[in-house]
């Protein structure tokens, strides 16, 4: 039993671990205490040193804001008149544009368009001739052939006769219409006879007493104007060069009508396409010309950026200059350390053989 109680007796602390941790809650006791007396002071001088930082920071930058004030006045004028001519130069070269693509559309439309042939211009009949004859020549006009091909081709004839006894005698007449080819050869022929327009005896005394004043006066007269449809045509290969008119008396006689005057009327009707584009001509020119004036934007656009942006294409082209640069930079940079890691390579290796 007494040995039992000699082993279960506990051991007695060390007298140094007690006394080192009664001092080390000492020190931590003054540490701080010391800190809570001293952390106001801390603040102070934080605070001083935060407020002398700003005053700085602010007195730096009143300092700064006329420059930069100076120099922002200075970019945006600068900005405001690159702007201008850029405006400047852009509108111009639109207005160009849209010029040329208003004579090209101009142009392209005329080229297509086919205009109406109208003419009207007296003839003269040849009465040396047993069959009298009048010719007219398309030469005379600006074009050689005055007819385009497809235009549907009508002629007529105006004669102005007096109502004299011979012509009331004659009666019937015949008129004939040829359209001549450049060869001198018929291409289309038209006969037809004509007659003075009939009034009775009585019509004519009641006419004559009524129209007295006028007649006596010079202002009317005693005359007819006969008109007549005399051929219709389309045009095509041979060409037309001439008309030619002849009369011809009628059969067993040699008497020939009597004639004041004696006109010839031309029209041509284009086909319904060319008609159409013809009436509506000035529209499909302004549509014609906007086509056209995108395409040459569009094109300026693609392969002339430079002619319409000159500012943006000189950035662009001080942008790649820059990357370029500093490509080449980097590049240097990278053999520059290669060399330096093959030398530290090639000494290492040297030192290790040795």
């Amino acid at each position: 039993m007494e040995e039992l109680d000699i082993d279960l007796k506990i051991p007695e602390p060390l007298r140094a671990d007690w006394f080192m941790a009664l001092v080390d809650i000492q020190a931590d006791l003054i540490y701080n205490a010391l800190v809570v007396l001293t952390s106001p002071l801390f603040l102070l001088y934080r605070s001083y040193r935060r407020a002398t930082a700003t005053v700085s920071a602010a007195e730096k930058a009143v300092k700064r804001v006329p420059s930069r004030i100076k120099g922002g006045a200075a970019r945006v004028i600068r900005r405001t008149g690159f702007g201008l001519m850029g405006a400047c130069h852009v509108s111009m070269v639109m207005v160009v544009a849209m010029i040329v693509a208003a004579v090209i559309g101009v142009g392209i439309v005329n080229l297509y368009l086919e205009k109406p042939v109208v003419v009207r211009e007296r003839l003269f009949f040849d009465y040396t001739e047993d069959n009298p004859s009048a010719v007219f020549s398309f030469d005379k006009r600006k074009r050689p052939f005055g007819v385009p091909v497809g235009h549907k081709l009508h002629v007529s004839l105006l004669l102005w006769m007096p109502e004299s006894d011979l012509n009331r005698r004659l009666g019937l007449f015949q008129l004939k219409v040829e359209l001549l080819s450049l060869k001198g050869e018929t291409i289309a022929r038209s006969s037809q006879p004509c007659m003075l327009r009939f009034r009775s005896k009585p019509i004519r005394l009641a006419r004559t007493f009524v129209m007295s004043v006028p007649l006596v006066a010079g202002i009317a007269n005693e005359a007819q104007t006969m008109r007549v449809d005399a051929l219709t045509h389309q045009e095509k290969w041979p060409r037309t060069k001439a008309v030619r008119a002849t009369l011809i008396p009628r059969a067993h006689t040699w008497t020939l009508p009597q004639l004041y005057e004696a006109e010839i009327v031309i029209n041509s009707n284009p086909p319904w396409m060319k008609r159409m584009a013809y009436n509506w001509k000035w529209t499909l020119c302004v549509w014609t010309s906007m086509y056209i004036y995108v395409a040459v934007l569009m094109t300026l656009l693609w392969y002339y950026r430079p002619l319409l942006f000159p500012y943006i294409a000189s950035r662009t082209a001080a942008e790649i200059e820059l990357v370029e640069e500093e490509v080449i930079k980097t590049t240097r940079l990278r053999e520059r350390r290669n060399k330096s890691r093959r030398r530290t390579f090639t000494t290492t290796q040297e030192t290790y053989i040795e």
